[in-house]
C-alpha cells in the first residue's frame, strides 16, 4: 500500500506543473486555430512522449527502491518542447528527438535536477542542427482567420521575405498586440509571444523561479539591441525582439528549469547578460528563427567560467 501511494504521488505535477500545462494547453489549443492540425498532432506526440517514459521508468525501476519511485521526472522537456516544433518538421522525428534528449541531457547526468543544460534547449538545438535539412525550421504565416486552422492538416505556409525584414518592418508600438494576436509569421507554440512573457514572468514570481535572472535578460535585450550593430538591411526596434521572436519562450524555458541556472543573485546577474548578449547577436545574424536557442545553450557553457572566475572576488 505505501509503495502505490509513493507512484500516486510521483504522478502529480505539482502546483507548478499543473499551472504550467493548464496554461500550456489554453495556449497550444489556439495556435492549432492559426497554423492547424498538424501542430496539434505535434503537441500530442510529445506529451504522450514524456507520458511513456515516465510510465517505462515506472515499470522498469527496482521495487525495493522507494526512493527511486518518487525520484523527480523532467516533465518540463515535453511540455515545453512543442513551443519550438515548425511545422514542416516530420512528426516521427519528435518523439526520436525527445528521447535522444532525455538520455542525453537527463539520464546521463543521473537523473532530472542534476542536468547542467537545460533539456528543452539542448531538444531545440539538436533538431535544428540533426534535422533542418528535412524540418525546414524557417518561420511560418498563421491563417487569416483564427478558426483556419481547426480545419486543415498543412505543412505550414513559409513568408515570403526574410523574417528579420518583416520584424523590422513591424512599428514597436504595435510589436506587442501582434504577437497577442499572433498574427506574425514565427513558430507555431511561440506565436503568442507577448502572453509567454508574461506568463513566465508571473511564473517566476508565483514560484520564485530565477527572478533577477528573468529581470535581467529583459533589460539586457533591451541594451544590447540598441549597441550592438544591426547588417544594413535591417532595423529591428528593441521591444520587437521580445514580442516577435522565440525569446518569451526562452526565458520560459529558463524560469521552468530550477537547476541549470545559478540560484545566487550574482550568477544569474552574469548569466543573464551573456544569454542577452549572445541572443541578440544570434538573432541580428541569422534568419532562422530558432537559432537563438544557440545564445541558452552557449550561456550554459560560458556563464560557470565567468561566474567561477569572478564570483570568487565577490
Amino acid at each position: 500500500m505505501e509503495k502505490q501511494d509513493k507512484k500516486l504521488e510521483n504522478s502529480q505535477f505539482g502546483a507548478q506543473g499543473y499551472c504550467m500545462a493548464i496554461f500550456l494547453f489554453i495556449l497550444f489549443i489556439n495556435s492549432v486555430g492559426l497554423y492547424g492540425l498538424k501542430f496539434a498532432a505535434g503537441v500530442a506526440l510529445s506529451w504522450l512522449t514524456g507520458g511513456a517514459i515516465w510510465g517505462l521508468r515506472l515499470l522498469f525501476q527496482s521495487g525495493d527502491d522507494p526512493e527511486g519511485v518518487d525520484k523527480p521526472f523532467c516533465w518540463f522537456l515535453f511540455l515545453l518542447f512543442p513551443l519550438f516544433i515548425p511545422l514542416a518538421l516530420p512528426l516521427w522525428l519528435i518523439p526520436t528527438i525527445l528521447i535522444i534528449t532525455y538520455l542525453i541531457s537527463v539520464s546521463a547526468f543521473g537523473g532530472h535536477g542534476k542536468q547542467i543544460f537545460n533539456p528543452v534547449i539542448v531538444a531545440v538545438v539538436f533538431m535544428i542542427y540533426g534535422y533542418s535539412h528535412i524540418g525546414l525550421t524557417e518561420a511560418s504565416r498563421p491563417f487569416p482567420s483564427s478558426k483556419d486552422g481547426y480545419l486543415v492538416w498543412t505543412s505550414g505556409i513559409p513568408p515570403k521575405s526574410d523574417i528579420r525584414d518583416i520584424y523590422s518592418t513591424i512599428p514597436k508600438e504595435l510589436a506587442f498586440s501582434a504577437s497577442l494576436h499572433g498574427s506574425i509569421p514565427t513558430i507555431p507554440g511561440s506565436c503568442f509571444a507577448s502572453i509567454i512573457l508574461i506568463f513566465s514572468l508571473l511564473y517566476s514570481i508565483l514560484f520564485n523561479r530565477r527572478r533577477i535572472w528573468w529581470i535581467v535578460s529583459i533589460v539586457s535585450i533591451c541594451i544590447f539591441a540598441h549597441i550592438l550593430p544591426q547588417p544594413n538591411s535591417f532595423n529591428i526596434p528593441p521591444t520587437n525582439l521580445l514580442f516577435l521572436g522565440i525569446l518569451p519562450s526562452l526565458l520560459l524555458s529558463g524560469v521552468a528549469d530550477a537547476t541549470t541556472i545559478s540560484e545566487s543573485i550574482f550568477g544569474q546577474t552574469i548569466t543573464a547578460i551573456v544569454f542577452a548578449g549572445f541572443a541578440v547577436f544570434i538573432t541580428y545574424n541569422s534568419s532562422n528563427i530558432l537559432a537563438p536557442a544557440y545564445a541558452f545553450l552557449l550561456t550554459q557553457v560560458f556563464s560557470p567560467l565567468i561566474i567561477d572566475i569572478f564570483g570568487k572576488n565577490k
